[in-house]
């Protein structure tokens, strides 16, 4: 049997794919070994704290995309504010697939493992309420408001992501989405 090739990237794209759907707890050896296409024994190798080191793993990358997709996108400080947070809010639609994908920060913070993971997952989160802070500051709030505003965005974000997903309906999340702009300041 010829020996396929497995791209690290591919690895790396199946592993959230797995967590994100079945949570740490329900992501077994056996459906990340199937969703990877490797053997047990080489994501052993490649990740010698088993199932831990994957989902930190996870959680490591979900990191720099936030930090590259969304922290990027908020220092552009050439562009007008209103312009950065709609164009920072652009691929966290895309990243929840407008509502239909379950947040990997929320099914890998309810889990038996998540002190381990606490550091990378308040991370993101304060990557998230930094860039919201700053955005309405800019827009004229004053920094405690912002910050409370900034907070309540990412609350938006994750509740409508759970009803959206509860009640079968991207509506809500899209919704949510479309009132960020208004929170933060903008009319």
């Amino acid at each position: 049997m010829p020996v396929t090739k497995v791209f690290p990237e591919d690895v790396d794209r199946k592993l959230t794919e797995v967590f994100t759907r079945f949570g740490y707890d329900g992501a077994s050896m056996e459906l990340l070994s199937q969703a990877t296409g490797l053997k047990k024994a080489s994501l052993y190798h490649r990740f010698p704290g088993g199932k831990k080191d994957m989902a930190a793993h996870v959680l490591k990358n979900l990191e720099i995309w936030f930090l590259e997709n969304f922290q990027s996108v908020i220092e552009q400080e050439n562009l007008p504010v209103q312009e950065r947070l709609e164009k920072a809010l652009l691929p966290i639609n895309i990243l929840f697939e407008d509502g239909a994908r379950n947040c990997p920060l929320r099914m890998l913070s309810a889990c038996s493992e998540t002190p381990y993971f606490q550091e990378y997952i308040a991370s993101c989160f304060a990557i998230l309420n930094n860039g919201f802070t700053k955005i309405a500051f800019q827009n004229g709030m004053v920094e405690s408001l912002a910050n409370e505003k900034a907070m309540e965005a990412i609350i938006n974000i994750q509740g409508s992501l759970v009803l959206s997903r509860a009640m079968s309906d991207n509506s809500i999340f899209k919704t949510s989405m479309a009132r960020i702009p208004q929170l933060l300041g903008f009319k």
